[in-house]
């Protein structure tokens, strides 16, 4: 049995990763492929630096397939939360995945699982109330962060259907929540006022990190190929999430969020461009029936437990204060 390959393993879910197949299957059995080493924990890993960005990197990454047997290849060298350096985010996150796809191909890779996120799909006032692996990716106008994305998914897709010989995974995840996670929601749950958009309170789900570890390791041993939503058992609403977070709401009209969010990020003192506010005004909110039905994943954890874990790894003194008495 060949080796597995992951990318992106100096990443937070990359690294766990990392660790439950080095605990599951041996170390001699991984490849990391990523600029930084794994962790000195992980001894006995074996560890590739390719850095996707360069030139040459296909070649680079053919020779390590080759020379380490890959079998199979996890990719997840990408960005959770908006990089202010757009040419180095489409240099990783589309060519690298491009550079990526097309080693994997030559050198006989039998199955590529790449990283996606539900996002993907955009957030719009159209949406369906779960929206299926089906419908196109309209991510969002003016976003380099979903646009890099999206052609990562075209060019491992094309590659795919070129090469039989090689099954194509992509694993649409909900955004995630927990301990040590840090995205676009993260930002926002860690402020003690949130702005918010006045008559606006769409439905979100946040994905708990060890269901998206199981999910990978299904999609390695059953995904079918092809895209698969891994979203959590619910879903719960913005305000909902901000009022369990204890977090103070001011009521902005939408017009000026968008100006405003772009104004901060443009002076580099904000959390996202404009483009995201669209995250926080409509629902986007993915149907998991496809990856329950065709690779037996079901999440562990609700929505609310994902908040509920990130804000008790946030705010640790919180959380360790004793519940008042009640009659």
């Amino acid at each position: 049995m060949g080796r597995v390959a992951v990318t992106g393993t100096a990443s937070f879910l990359g690294a766990r990763l990392l660790r439950r197949l080095v605990e599951a299957r041996g170390a001699d059995a991984v490849v990391a492929i990523d600029v930084a080493s794994p962790p000195a924990t992980l001894e006995g890993v074996r560890h590739r630096m390719v850095d996707l960005t360069l030139p040459g990197a296909d070649q680079r990454l053919l020779d390590v397939f080759n020379d380490e047997e890959v079998e199979a290849v996890v990719h997840t060298a990408f960005f959770t939360s908006p990089h202010r350096d757009a040419a180095y985010s489409h240099e990783l996150e589309s060519i690298g995945t491009l550079h990526l796809a097309a080693a994997a191909a030559a050198s006989g890779v039998r199955h590529l699982v790449l990283r996606s996120f539900t996002a993907l799909y955009g957030a719009r006032g159209q949406n369906p109330s779960l929206i299926p692996e089906e419908q196109p990716l309209r991510g969002s106008e003016g976003l380099a962060w979903v646009r890099d994305k999206i052609e990562a998914e075209q060019h491992a897709t094309a590659y795919g259907k070129r090469y039989r010989g090689m099954k194509v995974t992509i694993l649409r995840l909900a955004p995630l929540l927990g301990p040590g996670v840090h995205t676009f929601y993260t930002r926002v749950l860690s402020k003690r006022v949130v702005p918010v958009l006045l008559g606006y309170d769409p439905l979100l789900q946040f994905l708990h990190p060890e269901d998206a570890i199981d999910a990978f390791f299904l999609a390695l041993d059953r995904a079918p190929g092809g895209p698969l939503n891994v979203v959590p058992r619910d879903s719960l609403s913005l305000l909902t999430a901000l009022h369990l977070a204890d977090k103070v709401t001011v009521p902005v009209p939408h017009p000026a969020a968008y100006a405003g969010a772009d104004f901060l990020w443009g002076a580099g003192l904000g959390t996202a461009p404009g483009g995201f506010v669209n995250y926080v005004r409509y629902p986007c909110v993915a149907e998991g029936e496809r990856a329950r039905r065709e690779m037996g994943f079901e999440a562990r954890h609700r929505s609310r437990d994902a908040l509920a874990a990130f804000l008790r790894y946030r705010y640790p003194a919180r959380a360790a204060e004793p519940e008042e008495a009640t009659a």
